[in-house]
């Protein structure tokens, strides 16, 4: 049997990373974003890794604490989400948007060449 990704897993990191970044901007601790959203540390803490996808009503306590319009915290979530993808299991780790880009764009232009 193959092993299909999660479909989910992409929006739950992007949703995580833009919580963390987020937070990290404020110079929050986690613990006080969760003082500052009612949202409980552990909750908080599986969203950041992606592990938990969030309520409307939780991304709005999120956009409340963060100080933002509900609209502008998904859209800093899209733009998280419309960021190149590079090939599963190339590490990535150190290179910069645009190098992930040429990776992306590579790897897009080699499956479009075997499907020939």
């Amino acid at each position: 049997m193959q092993n299909t990704p999660d479909p989910g897993s992409r929006y739950r990191i992007a949703i995580g990373q833009t919580i963390a970044v987020c937070r990290s901007e404020r110079g929050w601790s986690l613990r006080g974003l969760a003082e500052t959203s009612s949202i409980s540390l552990a909750y908080l803490s599986e969203l950041e890794h992606g592990q938990k996808e969030p309520s409307g009503a939780t991304l709005e306590q999120l956009a409340r604490a963060f100080d933002l319009p509900l609209a502008d915290l998904l859209r800093l979530i899209a733009d998280r989400l419309e960021e190149p993808q590079p090939p599963p299991n190339i590490p990535t780790e150190g290179l910069d948007r645009t190098e992930i880009e040429q990776i992306a764009e590579f790897a897009s232009w080699l499956r479009w060449k075997k499907g020939k």
